[in-house]
């Protein structure tokens, strides 16, 4: 989704009737509880150097109090409009979904599990506020009755540890701190442009953080990729995610050779997400890297 940085920022996994049978716990082997984790030992670096950089302005601590303070207003009529129209999970509602949820949140470390509600949606989809307001209401992560459709139990956790990312990371707040920031800036004519510039490429950045996290929660790269591939793909009957992982790294040999007009074009296709394969890449490196196995080992 095209989006200006405003207040709020709902941040979706991506840009029907409910049959999916979670019949099982997402995953039969015990999953490693990341126990003291911070977001900063899996954001990516450009994600971490400007949250690092946010959190040293002159103005942070007041303009989050305002955040906050509005987002409750906020986060009381986005739950009311779903308690009035989609199915909230709980121990005796989809009670596997609810453990699911649980589990993902501990995985994470989180400080407060999550309520989680089904709606109905053609668009397999999921999609969180990113933020905790101040009157202390558990946070909001939805999921689409389409995605229980299409997606495994362990990629609908996997799913769900990616919004878990972005509350951990508290990725509205530093977004819209970010653009708050920037905004004097739009006015110059060079700097201007890259500083909007710097702003796309940290929603991007926002995004790989949270597939991440989504890793995380899976402790399976082939289980992150399933999901994305059938997410992507926008069918079920796609299921060989070592063939598009393959595909991945297709794509990321083929756009070094590219002609610099032609990446420059794949470029401006990632306005508010990486490309599919792009994620797949770069989730990879990270799954086969030092980094991740220090938080996981």
């Amino acid at each position: 989704m095209k989006q200006s940085i405003s207040l709020v920022i709902v941040l979706p996994f991506l840009s029907a009737t409910l049959t999916h049978a979670f019949s099982a716990p997402a995953s039969s082997s015990p999953k490693t509880t990341l126990n003291g984790l911070s977001a900063s030992q899996f954001r990516h670096p450009l994600d971490r150097d400007l949250t690092s950089f946010i959190n040293n302005v002159p103005f942070k601590s007041i303009a989050e109090e305002a955040i906050r303070t509005s987002l409750s207003i906020v986060e009381q009529g986005v739950r009311l409009d779903l308690l009035s129209s989609s199915v909230k999970v709980s121990s005796d509602q989809l009670p596997e979904l609810q453990d699911a949820m649980e589990e993902a949140a501990r995985v994470l470390d989180m400080e407060v599990v999550p309520e989680l509600y089904v709606q109905n949606s053609p668009q397999a989809n999921a999609y969180t506020l990113a933020l905790q307001g101040r009157d202390k209401s558990p946070p909001i992560v939805v999921v689409t009755s389409t995605l229980l459709d299409r997606c495994t139990d362990a990629e609908i956790q996997a799913i769900i540890g990616h919004e878990l990312g972005h509350l951990k990371c508290s990725h509205s707040l530093y977004l819209t701190l970010g653009g708050l920031a920037s905004t004097p800036l739009r006015a110059l004519p060079i700097v201007g442009a890259q500083s909007e510039q710097l702003m796309q490429d940290w929603r991007l950045a926002a995004e790989y953080s949270c597939d991440r996290a989504a890793l995380l929660v899976a402790q399976d790269v082939n289980v992150v990729a399933g999901a994305m591939l059938k997410l992507f793909a926008g069918t079920s009957r796609v299921t060989n995610t070592q063939a598009f992982i393959g595909q991945s790294r297709e794509y990321e040999e083929l756009l070094k050779s590219a002609n610099p007009m032609v990446r420059a074009s794949v470029k401006m296709q990632q306005r508010t997400h990486p490309l599919p394969v792009k994620r797949i890449a770069e989730l990879e490196k990270w799954f086969e890297s030092e980094e991740y196995k220090a938080i996981v080992v």
